[in-house]
């Protein structure tokens, strides 16, 4: 009697395990697959970036050409899910390989082909002046910058191998260059989101017919000025005649290289403009023409002269007479000994004495790179202003030149205040009773550790100037992509080639 409820124990037992066994199977074949991250995102993926020190941590959509790579997972943290809720352990990510498009021998990319990239945000760099190279490099090095961003260049006439110091940013957006007055717009080249006006008095006049066509198609417009006294009202050069259009339609911010230059047209210019035209002055900015440039690994004990020749400019007999006492007057001193003098320049020779001819150099014609390389090796830089605008209305290039190369430039603190971007520890402040001279032969009797600290400080600054260049244009970008309203969609145009 005791065997049948046994045997239905037995039963019971079996039907339990080989429901487990069968439960367990089938949840491992339906569990799902963990997702395993890729080094390179999909050619449809986007990538939200943030500007840092905005309000409200608004995003931008960069390319997944342009950013760095997303994993192609769900969950932030790069694991997986199970059903529990538990985390499991993330596989081996596996490598892709991204073929590298071919450059130029100046490190530039073809144009950027329908499809290649999802919806860029399309800038054209255009410089038709023939002139102002290290504006449109900082320009592009600040652009750039802006994921999803792809940058055309319009030139006029570049010089100096400038192609050296845009080879050394190493970008990935940037087009080989196209000349400045073959820009046609019509349907085989595509339209900008963003001009970037290097010489804007010259490029909103002598490409007039392409700009309206600009601003026909919604660009936008960020107008480089250089000759701010020459955009009166009633100026016989006709800028503000041209920028009219671009005011009315909202569509113009106004760079200035400094903020001496913004102030000089904010109080003496926009005031002859018509009323409804001086809402513009809302939208001045100034944008520093730097850079970053590696310096020489070499260091002489010298200092550089930049500027025209002209003895007008400076008195070279004094200058001269000034230098050779520095060696006489200092035997025991090494550094007065080994002292060097770079007259960076153009323009007649002044006459050098005989006794320190070996150690005056006139450096002319230079590239851009043997530029900065030689002023990078100084210890000071003299600038040599033609007049008096280069405090009011001018900027000057040699300013932003000293930060460039981590060189400090010499001045007084007139300079100090009119070019406010500089700071008193990134340049040699040169006292009241002071010639430039009597700033050199102060700094020599300095130590070299001394010396090398100040120009470490000049080179944080430029470094410090590029991302506020760079944080500006994030902004600015930000701000046209959402009055576009900018879809993410590729705009459809039958019979777009944009190969150049």
């Amino acid at each position: 009697m005791l065997v049948r409820p046994f045997n239905t124990l037995i039963a019971l037992l079996t039907a339990v395990i080989i429901f487990l066994a069968v439960s367990i199977l089938w949840n491992s074949n339906n569990s799902p697959p963990a997702m395993v991250p890729f080094s390179a995102s999909s050619p449809d993926a986007r990538l939200s970036v943030s500007v840092p020190g905005e309000p409200g941590n608004v995003n931008t959509q960069a390319s997944p050409v342009l950013a760095p790579p997303v994993p192609a997972t769900t969950d932030l943290a790069g694991s997986a899910l199970d059903k529990s809720g538990s985390q499991s352990e993330p596989e081996k990510p596996v490598e892709v390989k991204v073929p590298e498009p071919e450059r130029n021998e100046y490190g530039f990319l073809p144009a950027v082909k329908l499809g290649d990239l999802p919806n860029p945000m399309r800038i054209f760099l255009i410089e038709n002046a023939g002139s102002h190279e290290e504006v449109f490099a900082a320009l592009i090095y600040a652009f750039a910058q802006i994921p999803n961003s792809y940058i055309y260049e319009y030139l006029f006439r570049p010089r100096f191998n400038i192609f050296t110091i845009l080879k050394s940013f190493n970008l990935g957006n940037l087009a080989k260059p196209r000349f400045s007055t073959s820009m046609k717009l019509d349907e085989q080249e595509p339209h900008p989101d963003i001009i970037l006006a290097t010489t804007c008095e010259f490029d909103v006049t002598r490409l007039q017919p392409q700009m309206s066509y600009m601003l026909g198609n919604g660009s936008y417009l960020f107008c480089t000025v250089h000759h701010a006294d020459r955009w009166h009202r009633e100026s016989s050069y006709k800028y503000y005649n041209a920028i009219q259009p671009w005011i009315e339609a909202g569509r113009v911010t106004f760079l200035f290289l400094s903020a001496h230059t913004k102030k000089y047209v904010e109080e003496q210019v926009v005031t002859s403009w018509d009323e409804k035209h001086r809402v513009a002055a809302e939208k001045f900015e100034v944008f520093v023409p730097v850079f970053p440039v590696e310096p020489s690994k070499k260091e002489e004990m010298s200092f550089s002269l930049q500027g025209n020749y002209e003895s007008v400019r400076r008195d070279y007999k004094s200058i001269f007479g000034r230098f050779s006492a520095f060696e006489k007057n200092h035997p025991d001193k090494p550094q007065f000994q080994q002292l060097r003098m770079h007259l960076i320049g153009h323009g007649k020779h002044p006459e050098v004495p005989q006794d320190i001819s070996d150690r005056v150099e006139f450096n002319e014609g230079l590239e851009f790179a043997e530029f900065y390389k030689i002023l990078s090796e100084s210890f000071a830089l003299l600038p040599a202003f033609a007049s008096d605008e280069y405090y009011d209305r001018k900027a000057s290039s040699s300013v932003p030149a000293s930060l460039i190369a981590g060189v400090p430039i010499v001045g007084k603190r007139q300079l100090l205040e009119t070019y406010s971007y500089l700071t008193e520890d990134s340049m040699w402040i040169q006292g009241d009773e002071e010639d430039d001279m009597a700033v050199v032969g102060r700094i020599l009797e300095m130590s070299p550790q001394e010396i090398d600290a100040q120009k470490d400080r000049t080179r944080n600054r430029n470094r410090a100037v590029i991302d506020d260049n760079i944080k500006k244009a994030l902004s600015w970008a930000r701000e046209i992509e959402y009055r576009q309203n900018r879809t993410g969609l590729e705009p459809v145009k039958e019979g777009w080639t944009w190969e150049w």
